[in-house]
């Protein structure tokens, strides 16, 4: 069979070229089309079944990495390589965890690029009919799941595949290993009958995200099972998010087990190979971790201040090593740029150097007081492209109205996965989270500064259902909106107002 490949690059020439250096027919491929950016690319990825992509990496708005990310999210599966005119390592680096095939110099080498695809050639042939078990939408609704994209549409299909209203307590695992041991990774989670899994091609390496549905005995026998520990080769990690109560905090605990994931590869950490975000049962501050982002929902900077003082404390009674304290901070770290997306890359990249650093708790919690109190002087103006300026512009006119990415990208004419990768950058946050976060603002400000009561709020922010409303205010603040009214009307300090 042949396989369909799509060159993305704005230079002509160099498309031109890749279409004739080498023979695409003779090593089982056709071009199927061309594209100049990243809206193109993912245009065409919507509507043509892509097998293989060669895209430069500097493009305008959306970088080659952050398109092949977009196309990534939506369980696509296809193979890549990236094209540069010069030799820069973050680029490098960034394309071998996202799973390049090779990371050419313009202009191509002909004997490079015949090496490359007949590898990528190999990997295609060697696609197991497993990958597809659960069909392409299962997989695209459980990678909207865990990175909180689930609109109204897409619940219901949720609903039926989870059961959402039958009470249970949920994991994210992310587990990385070679590609060769990822049957035997989704072999040993469905004998277990844990099916919610989907899959990422990393390079060598295969990225399984299980989303873990049971208590956390349950999860400890999973683990202690694991088929992976048997083996010699240790070339494998397992992230272990927080454990939640609800299937609406699965993005969550994503993002603790990432958050973890992403700090073992940022400090080249080496020990165990099952990583958890607040390390084992003897030391457990999910509670608190995952309660800190409701805290920044508040956005009060005195109850900011004080839940951090209440982390540190707490580690400090239980005797926590300083290598534990800093993975606190770095993970409340992450939460607090998610959350206000206060930071140039530089300032990021420092405060992280800074955390690693670090020698005592008092120094970690200095870091993060000053971060907090910097957010609140400065009250942030953030400076978004057109095309997301434009939605964020849309939020605030219609936040009313239900809205949802596609029905935005439709007005904007602009394709889904293009706008929701792009926000997202911008951001720091989802669309379906940036739109809920924008609500519960406006209702923080009408029970602070009216006497409107509930049901006259939840109707001014489009809710027709206030008890609904109060259960979503509660979900994201940790208090009722009467008690949040109770608790800050006549004392309330904002961060990180726009």
């Amino acid at each position: 069979m042949n396989y369909n490949v799509l060159l993305v690059d704005d230079e002509y020439m160099i498309v031109n070229g890749l279409k004739k250096i080498i023979s695409w027919e003779a090593e089982g491929f056709s071009i199927k089309g061309t594209a100049r950016n990243a809206k193109e690319a993912l245009t065409m990825m919507e509507t043509e079944a892509i097998d293989l992509v060669i895209t430069d990496i500097t493009m305008p708005e959306m970088t080659g990495l952050e398109f092949i990310e977009a196309a990534q999210k939506e369980a696509r599966e296809f193979e890549f390589m990236i094209l540069s005119g010069y030799q820069k390592f973050d680029f490098l680096k960034g394309g071998l965890q996202l799973g390049a095939i090779n990371y050419l110099m313009k202009p191509v080498d002909k004997v490079e690029l015949l090496k490359s695809v007949k590898k990528a050639k190999k990997r295609l042939d060697d696609r197991s009919q497993q990958e597809t078990r659960n069909g392409l939408y299962s997989e695209i609704l459980l990678s909207q799941w865990v990175n909180g994209e689930i609109d109204k549409d897409s619940y219901e299909e949720l609903d039926r595949l989870v059961n959402t209203a039958e009470k249970s307590e949920w994991t994210v695992l992310l587990i990385e290993v070679n590609r060769e041991k990822k049957i035997t990774v989704i072999d040993w989670l469905e004998n277990q009958l844990q099916s919610l899994l989907f899959t990422r091609n990393l390079g060598d390496k295969s990225l399984i995200v299980h989303i873990f549905r049971g208590g956390k005995y349950q999860l400890n026998q999973l683990l202690t099972a694991n088929p992976l520990k048997a083996n010699e080769d240790d070339s494998w990690l397992i992230s272990v998010g927080e454990t939640v109560g609800d299937w609406e905090d699965v993005p969550d605990s994503y993002e603790k087990a990432n958050q973890t994931l992403q700090r073992y590869k940022f400090y080249e950490a080496s020990g165990n190979n099952v990583l958890y975000s607040v390390f084992s049962d003897d030391f457990d501050l999910s509670a608190d971790i995952i309660n800190f982002n409701k805290t920044l929902m508040v956005g009060d900077f005195t109850t900011i201040e004080s839940t951090i003082a209440e982390i540190f404390a707490k580690t400090q009674k239980i005797g926590a090593r300083p290598e534990d304290v800093r993975h606190i901070t770095f993970m409340l770290f992450m939460d607090i740029y998610r959350r206000f997306n206060h930071l140039d890359e530089g300032e990021y990249q420092q405060v992280l150097d800074d955390i690693n650093h670090s020698s005592n708790a008092d120094e970690l919690h200095d870091i993060l007081s000053t971060t907090v109190t910097q957010i609140t002087r400065e009250k942030i103006a953030y400076d978004y492209s057109e095309n997301v300026q434009k939605v964020i512009d849309k939020i605030r006119s219609e936040y009313t109205s239900e809205l949802t990415l596609k029905c935005v990208a439709q007005s904007l004419h602009l394709n889904v996965m293009y706008l929701g990768q792009l926000f997202k950058k911008e951001t720091k946050k989802s669309f379906s989270q940036y739109l809920n976060q924008y609500r519960m603002k406006k209702a923080q400000n009408l029970l602070l500064y009216t006497d409107d009561n509930v049901n006259e709020i939840a109707d001014k922010i489009g809710f027709n259902n206030s008890t609904y409303f109060s259960q979503i205010f509660k979900k994201m603040n940790d208090l009722t909106p009467k008690e949040f009214r109770e608790k800050y009307k006549h004392h309330y300090d904002s961060v990180g107002e726009e």
